[in-house]
């Protein structure tokens, strides 16, 4: 089982998940503190507090009593450690079962302070936009975010629009990366080559995306995919896409009938029907431009 490492920042408390990077190798936080990562000799925590809601726990407790919380340890799946006392965590525990430390780390894995950028290999930096923390190039100005964290941009894209356009805008000699040779490049945390992928039909968009560990956005990028949200092109291809699993669908029953199988109808049409219900869900959460 692969244990998340926590390190948090000795200026500002925040939290960082050290767990791809070396004993002493050094990492700057958000606030410009620097701090070196550490690694402690972990043990099983003694349960004194709630992992769901930080309640006190009475000696022995078999569930919390504030909020109803079974306390097991052999069911949490201990793989993650507290930054404080070096306890090992429930991977989604709100609190420290020991120390009861609120557990809230950074949406993006740390970076070593030496990590250079995947397109240009210039150096990175930890900045904020509108609460949210990103890691922007210096160089060719590319942002790595979390998926989270897109997503949030996208559904605030209003909002957000004018610091957006700040964080991605003119970086001396920024704008000699406007024309990209197109490359697969590798993930900032695990080296691993990205995958390429359309943010949706119609964006004119590619991500770079590492499944486990975040999005890399070129210079321009994260402005065009907003831009394409708020005029309501995300939305309009979720609603191509219900319709073409739709047809998809009605197809599908209309070849099985001719066929004289009906018994293999009821299982297409119950895949299909839930993608189709998926797919309408989405469309109904994006927010209309």
């Amino acid at each position: 089982m692969e244990i998340r490492t926590l390190n948090a920042c000795p200026a500002c408390a925040r939290q960082y998940d050290v767990s791809f990077l070396d004993s002493g190798e050094s990492v700057r936080c958000e606030c410009a503190q620097r701090f070196q990562v550490e690694f402690h000799p972990v043990r099983s925590p003694r349960p004194l507090r709630c992992g769901s809601c930080g309640a006190n726990l009475p000696a022995e407790a078999q569930s919390c009593g504030y909020c109803n919380a079974e306390v097991s340890l052999e069911d949490r799946g201990l793989s993650a450690i507290c930054p404080s006392c070096w306890s090992r965590l429930p991977s989604r525990a709100c609190f420290c079962l020991e120390c009861g430390l609120q557990i809230a780390p950074q949406a993006l894995i740390a970076l070593p302070e030496s990590s250079a950028c995947p397109r240009c290999k210039a150096g990175l930096r930890q900045r904020s936009l509108v609460g949210r923390s990103l890691i922007e190039c210096s160089g060719c100005a590319g942002l790595w975010i979390s998926p989270h964290t897109l997503s949030d941009l996208c559904t605030r894209s209003e909002e957000t629009a004018a610091a957006i356009q700040s964080a991605s805008g003119a970086q001396t000699g920024a704008e000699a990366w406007d024309d990209l040779k197109v490359a697969y490049l590798p993930c900032p945390v695990c080296r691993a080559l990205m995958m390429r992928k359309s943010f949706a039909s119609g964006a004119g968009v590619v991500l770079d995306r590492c499944r486990a560990h975040g999005v890399w956005l070129d210079r321009g990028e994260l402005e065009k995919t907003l831009a394409f949200v708020r005029s309501g092109g995300l939305l309009a291809a979720r609603r191509r896409e219900v319709e073409r699993l739709g047809q998809e669908e009605r197809q599908a029953r209309e070849r099985i009938d001719a066929q004289g199988r009906p018994s293999m109808s009821g299982s297409v049409e119950s895949h299909n029907s839930d993608l189709v219900r998926i797919l309408t869900w989405l469309g109904q959460v994006i927010p209309h431009p």
